[in-house]
């Protein structure tokens, strides 16, 4: 894990998710992370204490990891902040579960009224990856909160018509060039299901 990655923590006995970031380690001691946003953090002081048990998973190169551990101390200044105990363990989860296809697709992304242009640069029967090229991605990555609903369209080789399916950001990257958006597809038509394993089965997926 690499400092700036976002958390999502779920203490025990908790159902909803708090975001936090990652802004410090100490191998093998503990992990530092700022607290939530306090908008988040209502009728959670009575579970977000120390000892208490806690969950954590985050995005790393376009992969889900996770671990268990615990709250070992908090400070609230200079800043607020949250000591993890280091994880004995961290777990991988594959949710792409099929090799994906290098590929250059046209493709946009819809949120409400807003249209994100772009490309899918590799795809599978789960997901992809979405690019899109600056400037443009620095006002429309704000739309892409993560794990947010987003309804995706894309053109396949010797299809004419755009498929469009239900998918959810999990995960982002920028570089100099453009920003990456990895695409876990949640909802699919059959007919958009039945080409897309065509046209992986040709690339011999």
């Amino acid at each position: 894990m690499d400092i700036g990655i976002i958390f999502k923590l779920q203490i025990k006995g908790e159902k909803r998710q708090l975001t936090s970031k990652l802004i410090g380690i100490e191998d093998g001691k503990y992990l530092i992370a700022r607290m939530p946003p306090l908008h988040t953090m209502e009728n959670v002081s009575s579970f977000l204490i120390k000892g208490n048990e806690i969950a954590v998973k985050y995005m790393y190169k376009s992969a889900l990891f996770g671990f268990q551990s615990q709250i070992i101390d908090f400070i609230h200044k200079p800043s607020e902040l949250i000591f993890i105990k280091y994880p004995d363990k961290i777990e991988s989860y594959d949710f792409r579960g099929y090799k994906r296809v290098e590929c250059f697709l046209l493709a946009n992304i819809k949120i409400t009224e807003h249209i994100i242009e772009g490309y899918i640069t590799d795809i599978s029967k789960t997901g992809g990856l979405f690019a899109m090229e600056n400037p443009e991605y620095e006002d429309n990555i704000n739309l892409l909160e993560l794990n947010n609903e987003i309804n995706i369209g894309f053109h396949l080789p010797g299809i004419e018509e755009e498929l469009r399916v239900v998918a959810k950001r999990r995960s982002f990257k920028k570089d100099t060039d453009n920003a990456c958006v990895g695409i876990e597809f949640v909802k699919m038509d059959s007919s958009v299901q039945t080409k897309l394993s065509s046209f992986l089965s040709i690339a011999k997926a």
